[in-house]
């Protein structure tokens, strides 16, 4: 119990210190040159899961504690904003056997300039590279039986994303190009390249509404099996109802070509796809933001193997404001993935389904301190090859974030 024992102490001792240094009036953040501010912020936490090794049988219970420093540096002057955002994540089970070590750090960079009235354009890159425990259970050691097996996954994430928009009171249109890439240091080693392009144009049907066509080409480029091509066309309506209210939907077709590896169909694919998203301030109290969108795509998988994936993903959140210190968002999380094997000597059908709940709330005690807090609750349904799986995990958190 030590180590539980010492981080409390060292929340009390913050909290104090906080509490009696915060100076009155002032914001937090640093804020030099020309409209340059820097503000720094660092969260130290415990949790504890009902599921914390993240496996489907014999679940085991535990917790850890965190420690998450940040900080967002942003510039806005004229027609130009700039925000650069980092952040390193250290979390540690209080059990070395509980498998639930994991550390993660990244940096995000975001530029949107306004060329003119009605021109304007958006670049982002991001790096995040993450470090997590996989538990593999008993009898993988041949020298001792008993013992368990516990290996660090490691990936790298990357993105680049850019976009030149134009919008009238009677035209609106854009055209951007992306490119990401995902690396697993596993025993795979395995890479994957993915490279986009867009255009959207769309004519005003009425005041903030406007009928939208898009293309998009996407091509996935993996190291351990053949390149993918995905087309989309797709027509929709998005508009601002009011200050308080807007909306998007879009549906279309898709178009998929895999070239097969030796043993896989070379083939072309057509499927529907769909997207669609609000956003609704209730009221004073409560805003409201939902998405739903649908996927056909390729996947692979170990050995050059290619299944074609249909998936629908929803996601939802609810924020209240209860009073000026104190605030809470409910958010809602779940998708289905139906896995079609292209495999020319059979395989069968496999799909997923997962579902999260998650309920967060924040407690301001001044300027510079906050009180976090949440639960969560998520499941993950598997059907491969005729076996019916499912993993549940339940996970409460509780820290303090503080600004400096």
């Amino acid at each position: 119990m030590k180590k539980p024992l010492q981080l409390a102490a060292l929340l009390c001792g913050c909290l104090l210190a906080t509490t009696a240094l915060a100076a009155p009036g002032k914001e937090p953040g640093f804020k030099f040159g020309n409209g340059w501010t820097l503000l720094p912020k660092v969260n130290l936490g415990v949790f504890w899961e009902s599921n914390i090794r993240d496996t489907i049988h014999d679940e085991e219970s535990g917790g850890g504690w965190r420690v998450q420093p940040s900080f967002s540096l942003n510039f806005e002057r004229n027609r130009t904003k700039l925000g650069i955002n980092g952040f390193y994540t250290f979390e540690r089970g209080f059990e070395s056997k509980d498998a639930a070590d994991s550390d993660s750090y990244g940096v995000s960079v975001a530029l949107l300039r306004e060329l003119s009235q009605r021109w304007n354009l958006s670049l982002s890159a991001s790096y995040v590279h993450s470090e997590d425990d996989e538990f593999y259970g008993e009898g993988w050691v041949l020298d001792d039986p008993l013992a368990t097996r516990i290996e660090t996954d490691e990936s790298d994430n990357y993105n680049v994303n850019a976009a030149l928009g134009y919008r009238s009171d009677k035209w609106q249109a854009s055209i951007g190009a992306g490119w990401s890439r995902t690396d697993y240091d596993n025993s795979w080693n395995s890479t994957t390249d993915n490279y986009n392009v867009s255009v959207m144009g769309g004519r005003a049907i009425g005041k903030h509404t406007y009928w939208n066509l898009s293309v998009t080409g996407q091509m996935d480029d993996p190291d351990y099996g053949d390149t993918s091509l995905a087309y989309y066309i797709m027509t929709g309506i998005n508009a601002e109802v009011s200050k308080n209210l807007s909306y998007n939907v879009m549906f279309g077709l898709g178009i998929y070509d895999f070239d097969g590896a030796d043993g896989f169909k070379s083939e072309t694919e057509y499927g529907p796809t769909y997207t669609a998203g609000v956003t609704y301030r209730i009221n004073r109290t409560f805003a409201l933001s939902a998405s739903l969108n649908s996927r056909y795509e390729a996947e692979y998988a170990g050995w050059a193997d290619c299944y074609y994936v249909w998936s629908h993903n929803f996601t939802m959140a609810l924020n209240a404001q209860w009073t000026d210190k104190f605030s809470s968002t409910l958010r809602m999380a779940a998708f289905y993935e139906d896995h079609i094997s292209s495999d020319v000597r059979g395989g069968s059908d496999n799909d997923r389904t997962y579902y999260q709940v998650a309920l967060s709330s924040s407690y301001q005690f001044n300027r510079y301190l906050f009180l976090t807090g949440s639960i969560s609750w998520k499941t993950d349904q598997y059907d491969y090859y005729g076996h019916d799986e499912s993993k549940d995990d339940f996970r409460a958190d509780i820290g303090l974030t503080f600004t400096f």
